[in-house]
């Protein structure tokens, strides 16, 4: 039996603890509530809650004379050594063309960035330039360069708003996953299968990997599980090796 991430997430019992053989936990709306929750983006506040999908707004533009080269946001990461969203919490006036800016740092997609991250961009003064604001959310992509971490428009950096482009491709964030994980594994207890259910939420997690949509593994990965009663099923880059036994 195959568990997918369906739009709605659906696990299906095997009669443990009294419950019939087609009992159903739907776990869909905490899914929902993680994937889904709208942006909580108030002016001059330094707390608000964040997601991969609370980037909704509005996509950037940004101006040819910056000569940016175009990426996609798979490009960006790789590029990066942190992602994050985070609300600027203080700012230093430029001095010799660059200026520096904490930002207290909310979801994380790449690298392993400090609570208060400080961060460092080029000032030209022109339109290439990244105006930050005390008190308003960034997407940020930074890179570690001789002892800074520096960010630019041309790596992707942007004000919250104007990040739709990039949500669908980020994904979930770390914290969001750790919260579905929690959800997987109370939805794997009390069953005849519950060994074999937590074991592939463990071999999940090594990824930090989601059950398989619905629609089946975008492109570029392939659906992996254990071969045993209650596995949930997930995506794993193509390349990379299943689970299933090697053919002789």
């Amino acid at each position: 039996m195959r568990r997918r991430l369906a739009g709605c997430l659906f696990l299906m019992l095997t009669g443990a603890s009294g419950a019939r053989a087609d009992d159903v936990i739907d776990v869909s709306k905490q899914w929902k509530e993680h994937a889904s929750s709208a942006p909580v983006i108030a002016p001059n506040t330094s707390t608000t809650t964040a997601s991969a999908a609370s980037l909704l707004e509005s996509t950037a533009t940004i101006p040819d004379e910056c000569g940016c080269e175009s990426m996609s946001v798979p490009e960006k990461l790789l590029q990066a050594t942190y992602a994050f969203t985070g609300v600027v919490e203080e700012l230093t006036p430029p001095q010799k063309g660059r200026q520096k800016i904490v930002l207290d740092v909310d979801e994380i997609f790449k690298g392993s960035p400090r609570q208060d991250m400080e961060i460092v961009t080029d000032i030209a003064g022109n339109s290439c330039d990244l105006t930050f604001k005390e008190g308003d959310k960034y997407l940020i992509y930074a890179q570690w360069q001789w002892g800074s971490n520096v960010t630019s428009l041309c790596m992707g950096t942007k004000r919250i708003e104007t990040a739709r482009s990039d949500a669908n491709a980020l994904g979930p964030s770390e914290s969001m996953k750790e919260k579905l994980y929690i959800h997987l594994r109370n939805a794997c207890m009390g069953r005849i299968d519950t060994p074999c259910c937590l074991s592939s939420l463990k071999a999940m997690r090594v990824g930090y990997s989601v059950p398989e949509p619905e629609e089946g593994c975008p492109a570029g990965s392939k659906p992996d599980r254990l071969l045993c009663g209650g596995s949930y099923t997930w995506c794993i880059p193509i390349l990379e090796k299943d689970h299933r036994p090697s053919s002789p």
